[in-house]
């Protein structure tokens, strides 16, 4: 073949052991020579020669091999001692003696090894050739010389920077410099059906073959993706040694920032050191550009343990610091330490807290601020952290709010966001006095308090307890706004309030203090029976909340959105969304606000006659506050209903009555949320006091004729207490009320009452039967809600009159449904649906369940 003398080629690791298994075969046939492989740490050099031994001696070829270390260059011979370990050597190839003479040792080995290879083909390996002590690199030398004479391959690999200092450039030789591996190489290594694969790991190792290795390894199913990438990283890094790791870890640390001189010190190094590092980490596929390619920079960071990982980080921080990088920058360094002993740490941990807060980053935030407290020693400087905290983690955890709460009420003087965040608090945890102290401190402020801001704190006012807490006019134009969205309560939706909610909902960002007025202006719409915008200004509100990590915002506005569907008739759709926003937060976070679930729950139970799940609404545990606040009555009116609706009347007489106290007291008349005549007047009718119940519905209708939804109510109560011959017509307008106020719930329990009163006279009263109202009552489309059923007729002496229990058992028997079914569907034992039949059977005199379909004809349309 000729004398080769420093020939190069680069090739990645597959391509040189192609090369390599060429000159193997070459060897077999008698022809020897030397190779230098060159690369850099984890390059692939020693997987390359462990490949290229395997080859050899499936070919039969005698291998000797070794590896030299920096640890054992004073051990003189080590290296050859490696290479006559091979059990497969004949013992006059191992028996020089290791005592003899080094000269006479080299030269008597040297010439066996020769002779062997005159004999056989031989291959000699040996890995890290810059780490081989001083007697062993002659012996290889000699071997070197008389390769080219006898079927002898050396194959002695290096690390790049030493070719050019070691001794065996000076003799013929070949040098492979290993090159990363491309995507093709790479390609070659992965499974069939990894589209995309090659790409994805030649982006993530730059064709490192040992982080390519890895990646492979861990795509087959051997590993964890993320384990072994990391695990290479660190044996990786291993390779290279000092003061490259240091290096290494001292980017990793930074981040950002990453110039010479701030990776120096933070490693502790030499500026040219760093960058000459720096380049190698590039050349290894870890660094692109100046940083650390981010599953890289992972792995590097999750290899520091505690004293060192503190150091760096303390290093890190204070050279940003110095640099003048944000507090955000510098806090994250801090935080990731665990120590702000230095005189400016506080500060910068503070400013970091307001700054990523800017961000919605909660969690940061918090961390910055719990290390802060752990430093600060002033009185005042724990108080601003203990403000500061209060703010911060009342969007995720109120009730750990409540100590700051605490410490703002104790404090001898706030400022303007100290007050903002104590009203904000206190409204949620119902403590009313605080909130209107606070509001009004900060209108009489010397700095008068921005109109959006007094606008969205009056329309939470409003929301919570049904009053204004502003002093101030109305000829501003947020305040003109927000006093006239806050008329919902007390009209019902109107074109003035839904041009006003829009307004609102078009110009206020959703915030802490804007939670409040964001959700009266979504109800507005709603009682103005603009469902689907109301739905979805609840829903994008709802998406920004969860995407901005706000915990509670989110919580409210799904409680919101759970009573829209209620609205709109779609039961199961609000129990869903009302118990998923009752999930995201426990009772003491919810605060007052728990009401507003729970009163959605107790409502749509109660409709779908699912009266367990009802009770178990009941068992959830209300703040004491709680019923002081329109929520809390809200609650109260439903669970007034619940007891209308299992035959309690008079416990339902004592909760409508305790709303009527509320609101009374209050000076409230707020008929759109709680028409109380209306709702009295709905109990009195239950217990058969006719009269009362007249003059309540009366009263309701005088009290508020505009609001379309008490009109409902009031008109639905005169119709089932007054003459029966009036009885179509007023329902029909109940139900027209209930339709324009946008409660399609009411409009379907108002046409189902339509129905069955219109069944009942064709069963034999001489009632004249309501055409006009059933015709109507199936012509329309209602919401798909359980049936809803009306009382009797109190004042009715007829025996066969149905308690609407009773009702509701017999309507499905004559459907067919078994008693076993029966109890499943209304949540009761079948032994009471037996006494409900046995009762039915007897007031109807009839003999059993085939008769009482003849009794209770249900249409197919009807039902």
């Amino acid at each position: 073949m000729g004398v080769i003398w420093g020939q190069n080629r680069r090739d990645n690791p597959q391509r040189a052991l192609a090369f390599l298994e060429d000159l193997l075969i070459e060897c077999d046939a008698g022809v020897g020579e030397t190779v230098l492989v060159g690369g850099a740490p984890a390059s692939g050099k020693t997987h390359l020669q462990h490949q290229l031994v395997v080859r050899a001696k499936e070919l039969g070829i005698v291998t000797l091999t070794a590896s030299g270390a920096a640890d054992e260059r004073d051990v003189d011979g080590g290296v050859i001692d490696q290479l006559l370990a091979s059990p497969l050597l004949p013992p006059w190839l191992t028996g020089c003696p290791a005592g003899t003479d080094a000269d006479d040792r080299i030269a008597a080995l040297c010439g066996a090894v020769h002779r062997l290879a005159g004999e056989r083909p031989v291959l000699v390996a040996v890995d890290d050739l810059q780490h081989v002590d001083e007697t062993s690199a002659r012996l290889l030398l000699r071997l070197q010389r008389r390769a080219p004479s006898a079927a002898l391959l050396l194959v002695l690999s290096h690390t790049d920077g030493s070719y050019a200092e070691l001794p065996f450039t000076a003799l013929p030789h070949r040098h492979v410099e290993l090159t990363p591996l491309s995507v093709q190489a790479i390609a070659e290594l992965v499974p069939a059906g990894g589209d995309g694969l090659p790409e994805r790991i030649h982006e993530l190792s730059a064709g490192n073959p040992l982080l390519v290795r890895a990646l492979v390894d861990a795509h087959r199913g051997s590993a964890d993706t993320g384990s072994a990438y990391s695990e290479a990283v660190q044996l990786l890094l291993h390779r290279y040694g000092s003061p490259l790791r240091e290096v290494a870890t001292a980017i990793a640390v930074l981040d950002s920032d990453v110039t010479a001189d701030a990776v120096a010190i933070v490693a502790g190094v030499d500026p040219l050191e760093a960058e000459a590092s720096t380049g190698r980490l590039a050349d290894a596929g870890l660094v692109a550009g100046v940083r650390f390619r981010p599953p890289a920079a992972a792995a590097v960071l999750g290899g520091l343990r505690g004293p060192e990982k503190v150091r760096l980080h303390a290093r890190a921080a204070e050279v940003k610091h110095l640099r003048g990088l944000s507090p955000a920058d510098v806090a994250r360094h801090l935080v990731a330490a665990g120590e702000a002993e230095a005189d400016w740490a506080l500060p910068v941990l503070v400013a970091a807290a307001e700054q990523v807060m800017l961000g919605d980053d909660i969690d940061f935030a918090t961390r910055c601020l719990k290390l802060a407290a752990s430093v600060a020693e002033a009185r005042w400087e724990q108080q601003t952290i203990s403000q500061l905290l209060a703010k911060i983690t009342w969007r995720v955890n109120p009730a750990a709010a409540a100590p700051h709460l605490r410490s703002l009420r104790e404090a001898g003087s706030l400022d303007r966001s100290d007050r903002l965040g104590l009203a904000r608090q206190s409204l949620w945890l119902g403590e009313r006095d605080t909130f209107e102290r606070a509001f009004a401190a900060l209108e009489h402020d010397g700095e008068p308090l921005d109109p959006r801001t007094s606008a969205e704190l009056v329309l939470a006012g409003y929301w919570h307890y049904g009053v204004s807490t502003t002093t101030a006019g109305s000829g501003d134009p947020w305040l003109h706004t927000a006093q006239t969205l806050a008329e919902v309560w007390r009209t019902g939706g109107t074109a003035a309030t839904s041009a006003c909610a829009e307004r609102i909902l078009q110009n206020c960002r959703l915030s802490d203090t804007s939670l409040e007025a964001l959700a009266t202006a979504i109800v507005a719409l709603a009682y103005d029976d603009k469902a689907d915008r109301a739905e979805g200004w609840c829903t994008s509100l709802g998406e920004e909340a969860e995407y901005r990590g706000a915990v509670t915002w989110k919580a409210m506005l799904d409680a919101i959105g759970a009573s829209l569907r209620l609205r709109r008739g779609d039961v199961g759709g609000a129990v869903d969304l009302a118990n998923r926003a009752l999930g995201m937060l426990d009772a003491p976070n919810w605060g007052v606000a728990i009401t507003h679930p729970l009163a959605t729950l107790l409502i749509a139970h109660t409709a779908a006659g699912a009266f367990k799940d009802a009770a178990a609404v009941l068992r959830h545990p209300l703040p004491d506050a709680a019923l002081t606040t329109l929520g809390g009555v809200r609650y109260l009116r439903a669970r007034g209903h619940f007891h209308l609706a299992t035959n309690r009347g008079l416990a339902a007489v004592s909760d409508l009555q305790q709303c009527r106290r509320i609101l009374v007291e209050q000076d409230l008349e707020l008929p759109a949320i709680l028409p109380w005549q209306a709702d009295l007047a709905e109990a009195n009718l239950g217990l058969g006091n006719t009269a009362p119940a007249v003059e309540l519905a009366k009263q309701q209708l005088a009290a508020a004729p505009a609001d379309a939804y008490s009109r409902g109510s009031a008109l639905r109560v005169l119709a089932l207490a007054g003459d029966a011959a009036a009885r179509p017509a007023l329902l029909e307008r109940a139900a027209e009320a209930f339709k324009t106020a946008g409660d399609r719930l009411e409009v379907a329990k108002t046409m189902r009452t339509i129905n069955q009163l219109s069944q009942r006279a064709e069963r034999g009263s001489n009632l004249v039967k309501p055409v006009h109202a059933l015709r109507q009552a199936r012509s329309r489309p209602a919401p798909a809600v359980p049936r809803s059923t009306v009382r009797p007729e109190p004042a009715s002496p007829s025996a066969s009159v149905l308690s609407e229990a009773e009702l509701r058992v017999a309507e499905l028997a004559v459907d067919g449904h078994t008693n076993r079914q029966i109890a499943a569907t209304l949540y009761i034992t079948v032994s009471t649906v037996e006494q409900h039949l046995t009762r039915v059977y007897r007031k109807l005199g009839v003999a059993g369940r085939a008769a009482l379909a003849g009794e209770l004809d249900s249409p197919e349309g009807d039902r």
